[in-house]
């Protein structure tokens, strides 16, 4: 099970995929993904790995790949439009994997998110959890924040789904003070 702190966590087990997409910060200059072994490290310290896994430079690639176009839909949530790479990206990698599925105490089918035994079995458990939040109408709400120096991902829980901050204290008020600066020069 997914193991991340989040300012605004998604629900289960869309927070697997809100925590991926945090790999890469931005704001700290922090890249979860730039070695294998950093990888490997990620997997297993939010449990979606085994202790024996060990990740190689083809399976971060994937990940990599998955990354990016994740992080590409999720600022295309923000702006609601599309993203054509993103969505292509998506599909070459949904034709390569076998997304695997359990049936839940209720018969209903869920994102297997069991401990992967390989790191190649992360990128089709995501894209099980984002056709699950597809399905059910929760991926919408995962959103890249607006602010250019941050770009984490959150997950949008306001009522008409407008948000655009991972935290309007924070990166809300960096914006809207930069904006205001900018207008008293023009002036």
């Amino acid at each position: 099970m997914v193991e991340q702190a989040e300012g605004k966590p998604a629900p289960l087990p869309l927070l697997a995929l809100q925590a991926f997409a945090n790999t890469l910060d931005v704001e700290e200059s922090i890249d979860q993904l730039d070695s294998p072994e950093s990888f490997t490290a990620w997997l297993k310290q939010v449990g979606l790995a085994r202790r024996s896994l060990t990740a190689n430079a083809a399976d971060l690639e994937s990940a990599r790949r998955l990354r990016t176009a994740v992080r590409g839909l999720l600022v295309a949530n923000t702006r609601h439009t599309g993203d054509r790479d993103a969505t292509r990206a998506l599909g070459r990698l949904t034709s390569r994997y076998r997304v695997p599925l359990s049936a839940g105490a209720d018969g209903r089918l869920e994102p297997d998110l069991s401990p992967a035994h390989t790191a190649e079995d992360l990128v089709p458990r995501l894209l099980a959890v984002i056709f699950q939040a597809q399905a059910t109408g929760t991926f919408e709400r995962l959103k890249i924040c607006e602010n250019d120096e941050c770009q984490w991902a959150f997950y949008d829980s306001s009522r008409n789904q407008m948000g655009t901050w991972c935290r309007m204290g924070l990166c809300g008020n960096r914006l809207k003070n930069r904006a205001y600066r900018e207008r008293q020069r023009s002036a």
